[in-house]
């Protein structure tokens, strides 16, 4: 409860000051309170990685697992933004089932190489 109410006096903080003398007591409780609510939910896998590329050039790539937290409205509302083609689908598949099956191969090697002898 403690980091909650000092998460909505944050939140209060970045408001302007002419703005925050204006407000009444009751409605700042009521921004405090809305901002205590407003806690992030990290996903249980959250990989998000930096690779250099030529001529000093940085990608970056994130790679999230976990409950969909995005309610049915703002899901469709992304999809129409940032539509995805079957080309980067199929792209994205073939590299997870390409590493796949070289994580399964280099483990069998290991396993005849290590531990069947």
């Amino acid at each position: 409860m403690l980091m909650d109410e000092v998460r909505g006096e944050a939140f209060l903080r970045k408001l302007p000051q002419d703005i925050r003398d204006s407000l009444t007591p009751a409605q700042t409780d009521a921004i405090s309170r809305v901002a205590q609510g407003t806690i992030q939910r990290r996903h249980p896998i959250d990989l998000r990685l930096s690779m250099p590329l030529p001529f000093g050039e940085r990608a970056y790539a994130v790679f999230l697992i976990g409950k969909e937290k995005r309610s049915a409205a703002r899901r469709t509302l992304e999809k129409q933004l940032r539509p995805t083609d079957r080309l980067s689908q199929i792209v994205v598949f073939g590299l997870g089932l390409a590493a796949f099956t070289l994580a399964a191969f280099i483990g069998l090697l290991f396993h005849n190489a290590v531990l069947a002898p």
